[in-house]
C-alpha cells in the first residue's frame, strides 16, 4: 500500500491522534507516576455506583429532550430514543469527526421508518441547546469564580472556546432560521452556489431540495414554545446533573469542592469537544477536568485521577450499552458504519 496515500485517507485520524497525545503529554508530563498509582489504589470507587446511575439519568435526560424535539415529526417509544442515544454516544467514542451524531439520526430512521433527515435535524436543534445552556453557565462561572487567574492559559483557552460555540451556535441558527422560514429562496441560493461545478449541481438538483424538505421538516418543533421550553428545561437538567457526576467522581478521591467546580469542568469539557478531533476525546477530557480542578488547589495527582475515573466511566457506560442496543435491534456496527460514511439514501 503506498503509504502517502494511506496517511491522506486516514488524516483526521492521525491529527486527532496526534492532538490526543500532545493533551496527554501536557496533562501527564509532570505528574509523578507512582503518586498517581497510590492515589487510584486508594480511592473508593463505591462512589462510582450512584455515578454511573446519574450518567444513565442523565441520557434519559436527553432522551426525554428529544422526545420533545421530535414529536412534530413522530411520537417514538422512549427506548428507541434512550437506545439509538447510546449508539450514537458509542459511535462518537469509536468514529472520528462526531459520526455518531449521524449515526443516531440513522438508526432513528431506520427502527422507526421515520426521515434520517429529518431525525438528524432534531440532533441540530439539540446541539443548538446544548451551545446555549453551556455558554450560559459560562458566563456566570466567569462572573462568579474568582481564581481564574491562578491559570491564565486556561481562561484564555475557555475564552476561545466560547468564541468559538457562540460563532458556530450564530451561524448554525441563522441557517435554520432561513431554512424554516425561507425555503426556496435558501433552495435557490444554494443552486446558485454550486451552479459552478457541475456534478454538485446535478446532485443538489435530483436529490438535495429532497433532503432539505425532509430537514425542514424536523424543525417543526419550532413551531411549538411548550416543547421549545420543555427543552430548555431538560437541557438544564441534563448539564446540572452532568457536572453532579463530576462532584460525587471527585468524592472518590475524597475531594470535596463547591459544585462551581464541577460546573467549570464540565463546561470545559463541552467547549474542549466542539470541534470533534480526538479519537473517544481522549485527552479533551483529560486536560478540561485536571485544569478545572487545579483551578480548586486539587493535588495534580488527585486532578488527573479524577479525569481518569470520569472519563472512563462515561467511555464505558456509552460504549458497552451502545453495543447492546445494537444487538438488540440486530443491527451490525460495521454494515451501519459503512452505510453512514457512504451516505444514507433518501427517504
Amino acid at each position: 500500500m503506498n503509504p502517502f496515500k494511506f496517511v491522506r485517507s486516514h488524516w483526521k485520524f492521525f491529527v486527532g491522534s496526534s492532538i490526543s497525545l500532545f493533551l496527554l503529554w501536557v496533562v501527564f508530563h509532570q505528574v509523578r507516576l507512582s503518586l498517581l498509582w497510590q492515589t487510584l489504589s486508594r480511592a473508593h470507587y463505591v462512589y462510582l455506583v450512584p455515578v454511573l446511575a446519574i450518567l444513565y439519568g442523565n441520557m434519559a435526560l436527553r432522551a426525554a429532550r428529544w422526545d420533545f424535539l421530535l414529536r412534530p415529526v413522530k411520537r417514538v417509544s422512549f427506548s428507541t430514543l434512550i437506545g439509538s442515544l447510546f449508539i450514537g454516544f458509542m459511535a462518537n467514542n469509536l468514529l472520528p469527526a462526531r459520526m455518531g451524531d449521524v449515526l443516531r439520526g440513522y438508526i432513528m430512521g431506520k427502527v422507526e421508518g421515520i426521515s434520517k433527515t429529518s431525525s438528524f435535524a432534531t440532533i441540530v436543534v439539540e446541539k443548538l441547546f446544548d451551545a446555549i445552556t453551556v455558554l450560559g453557565f459560562l458566563l456566570v462561572l466567569f462572573v462568579t469564580v474568582k481564581n481564574m487567574q491562578t491559570y491564565p492559559s486556561f481562561k484564555k483557552a475557555l475564552k476561545v472556546g466560547g468564541y468559538v460555540s457562540f460563532g458556530i451556535f450564530a451561524v448554525t441558527l441563522s441557517v435554520l432560521f432561513f431554512i424554516k422560514n425561507y425555503f426556496e429562496q435558501f433552495c435557490r441560493v444554494i443552486a446558485w452556489a454550486l451552479a459552478p461545478f457541475s456534478k454538485l449541481a446535478l446532485g443538489w438538483s435530483e436529490r438535495g431540495v429532497q433532503h432539505l424538505h425532509s430537514f425542514r421538516e424536523g424543525l417543526l418543533s419550532a413551531e411549538r414554545w411548550d416543547y421549545l421550553s420543555a427543552a430548555f428545561l431538560f437541557s438544564f437538567l441534563t448539564w446540572g446533573t452532568y457536572a453532579l457526576a463530576i462532584h460525587i467522581t471527585c468524592l472518590t478521591f475524597r475531594v470535596t469542592l463547591p459544585l462551581s467546580a464541577s460546573f467549570l469542568a464540565m463546561v470545559a469539557i463541552c467547549l474542549g469537544t466542539v470541534i470533534p478531533f480526538t479519537p473517544g476525546y481522549i485527552g479533551t477530557y483529560h486536560a478540561a477536568v485536571t485544569y478545572s480542578l487545579l483551578l480548586y488547589r486539587v493535588p495534580l495527582e488527585k486532578a488527573v485521577g479524577i479525569s481518569l475515573v470520569f472519563h472512563a466511566s462515561c467511555f464505558l457506560l456509552t460504549t458497552l450499552m451502545g453495543f447492546f442496543y445494537l444487538w438488540r435491534y440486530r443491527i451490525s456496527f460495521r454494515r451501519v458504519k459503512e452505510e453512514v460514511v457512504e451516505g444514507p439514501e433518501p427517504t
